[in-house]
């Protein structure tokens, strides 16, 4: 039970809280490891408390009725999921959640959960501010889905991750111009190229090719999953420009 206590005390729902305020539940958690490709959770089923990802990744994958799906987000160390439905009016899963790796999952109980929350004011307020977060990041997700082709989804999605790793929320959303270090900035895709072109709504050839181009051009330079922003302030004049325009 210890170690489920200082696995909950790591994920961001109970960050900064004092672990003999969720002591008493620990033992009404469950900690569970899913393989790649095992399915969390299906589009339908009843939420019936919240799940924190403790390692690995995880996909919310929303499927159509050929089979055919789309990548709408990833799920990572720290993340947590479920929320939302607890006090909406529907408390079904909208979407599906599938193991991209290996990954280990936390499920905390809705009753637990509710009793936390009505005895707790920080809790409470790294509940709110998870959902705001979330909320954020869903914006993020539709400003680099709603670019006009190919090129400015990946340049919007390699700045995003970027600025991510510079743990800078104002140049994430505003692309304002900042000094960076003399080293070359680097991202790494959290996922395979596969994964990466559905989160962007694309076919994986055409990402590919896009990724080849830019290189040629100057832009950035690919090695596997990593790739180097060899020309940053190109790239960022380029979402200025789309924010201009639009």
């Amino acid at each position: 039970m210890k170690k489920v206590c200082e696995v909950l005390g790591a994920t961001d729902l109970f960050d900064g809280i004092d672990h003999s305020v969720f002591e008493p539940y620990c033992a009404r958690t469950v900690l569970r490891l899913y393989w790649k490709g095992e399915i969390v959770v299906n589009e339908g089923d009843r939420c019936e408390g919240i799940y924190s990802v403790v390692s690995g990744t995880l996909a919310i994958q929303k499927y159509s009725i050929d089979g055919e799906y789309v990548t709408v987000n990833l799920l990572e160390a720290g993340d947590s999921f479920g929320e939302e439905f607890f006090f909406g009016a529907r408390s079904e899963y909208t979407y599906s959640i599938e193991a991209v790796s290996n990954a280990q999952v936390l499920y905390l109980p809705k009753d637990i959960m509710m009793t936390m929350l009505e005895n707790d004011e920080e809790i409470r307020h790294n509940f709110m501010r998870t959902l705001s977060d979330r909320v954020l990041h869903q914006n993020a997700r539709i400003n680099v889905l709603s670019q006009r082709n190919l090129r400015l989804k990946i340049t919007r999605y390699l700045l995003d991750l970027h600025y991510d790793n510079e743990e800078d929320d104002d140049r994430r959303y505003g692309f304002m111009q900042k000094k960076t270090s003399e080293a070359t900035p680097k991202v790494e895709l959290p996922v395979s190229k596969e994964v990466s072109a559905k989160l962007l709504a694309m076919p994986r050839p055409s990402f590919s090719r896009e990724l080849v181009r830019m290189e040629k051009e100057g832009l950035i330079k690919v090695n596997g999953r990593v790739i180097w922003l060899t020309n940053l302030r190109a790239l960022e004049l380029d979402g200025q420009i789309e924010e201009l325009e639009d």
